[in-house]
């Protein structure tokens, strides 16, 4: 661990003190008129103040096929849930900062997971006579259990409970942005590079969606957005926010063949795939992924930007077209359908881009009923969906 130190100098200032006797004069001391000045914040400090106390420091280790040693990994997470009272969380971070093909438990998740506050770090690496390396954890460092994941979408769960730490802290739970990220907007990374402490870089948002192949230890594709904020080693699973603290997303990967090239998933696919999993782990114990197995398989056309006079934005805006259909899709879609919009519980969302009617199918639960509008020559179209048992496992 990289050592810092400081050294506080003080220079005392001796005045010398007079005393008038005689001459029946006497003197009243006065002390000086001091002001303080009120102390000021930028908008992005205050962001960053806020958003700090959302992110943790994670350590992940478990023990190999051999025997012999472990296997460790340094990463960050964001508070999701918070119960101050109880001392109870959740937290998000990425699957693979506690994931490892050679951890040898069933699922390949790390045996034992550490994590830490802002301001409560304490933990690092020790190297000993051999070259071997070990966490040494601080003394605030809280044990957590991992609840679920999709090695898919790269995410994952850990669970806090009872935590006299936590109860004191002025630790908080993110607050997520209810609007997409967009092109040039205010990019706040926060994590745990290195394995150092958790600390803060800044940069914009480059692109606000597109498609990563991440195949370090699996292969995988995951959309993500582009951000220039520094991302190093030890970033994953900490939050991206923008300059009012929002999250935005969670940083989950970065280039080593570019310059201020990092990713991280967009919050509302985040949103989406953590409720999706608490609501499997909280009704029924389990601990993936379940998607309804609508049949629906779509493609994109008529690609194109616009420009917003009012918000002075750009929008990419696609055509949202049925490629293939079966299941449930089946009976209703048709190859070369434009699906305009969904309705589910009363909320009505019309889509723009292929993602988003991806991504809607991860909301859906058990018995939920929804109504799909498609276009097709002959006119507008609109069929209702029972999701009534048929969902499949995301790994």
């Amino acid at each position: 661990m990289k050592g810092l130190k400081k050294f506080l100098f003080v220079t005392l200032a001796i005045l010398p003190c007079f005393l008038f006797v005689g001459c029946g004069v006497s003197t009243t001391y006065v002390s000086p008129t001091v002001t303080v000045d009120k102390i000021t914040t930028s908008d992005i400090q205050e962001a960053i103040n806020s958003a700090v106390l959302s992110v943790v420091s994670i350590y992940a280790e478990s023990s190999t096929g051999n025997g012999l040693n472990s296997v460790y990994s340094a990463g960050s997470g964001v508070i999701y849930q918070l119960d101050k009272d109880a001392g109870d969380a959740y937290v998000i971070t990425n699957y693979h900062v506690v994931y490892d093909e050679d951890y040898t438990s069933s699922n390949h998740i790390a045996d034992k997971i550490m994590l830490e506050l802002y301001g409560y770090e304490g933990t690092y690496i020790s190297t000993n006579a051999f070259g071997g390396k070990s966490f040494v954890y601080g003394s605030q460092a809280i044990e957590c259990e991992y609840v679920g994941g999709s090695l898919q979408y790269d995410l994952a769960i850990l669970k806090i409970e009872n935590s006299d730490i936590l109860k004191n802290s002025d630790a908080k739970a993110a607050t997520f942005c209810e609007q997409p990220a967009h092109l040039g907007q205010t990019a706040i990374a926060i994590g745990n590079p290195l394995g150092y402490g958790i600390s803060a870089t800044t940069g914009i948002v480059s692109v606000e969606s597109e498609y990563i192949q991440y195949s370090d230890f699996y292969d995988v594709v995951i959309r993500c957005l582009r951000t220039d904020a520094p991302i190093n080693g030890g970033n994953s699973g900490g939050g991206l926010f923008d300059e009012k603290g929002r999250l935005i997303g969670i940083v989950n990967a970065g280039s080593d063949d570019a310059q201020n090239v990092g990713d991280a998933i967009p919050s509302a696919l985040v949103k989406n795939v953590v409720d999706n999993i608490l609501y499997q782990y909280e009704n029924y114990g389990n601990t993936h992924l379940y998607v309804f197995n609508f049949g629906a398989e779509v493609t994109s056309q008529n690609n194109q930007s616009v420009y917003d006079e009012e918000t002075k934005l750009v929008y990419i805006k696609e055509d949202v077209i049925v490629s293939s259909a079966s299941h449930a899709a089946a009976e209703i879609l048709k190859e070369g359908d434009k699906i305009v919009s969904i309705t589910l519980n009363d909320t009505n969302l019309e889509f723009s881009r292929t993602f988003e009617f991806e991504e809607f199918l991860l909301t859906i639960r058990p018995n939920d009923s929804f109504q799909i509008t498609v276009v097709r020559s002959g006119g507008l179209f609109t069929y209702t969906v029972n999701a009534d048992g048929d969902f499949k496992i995301v790994e």
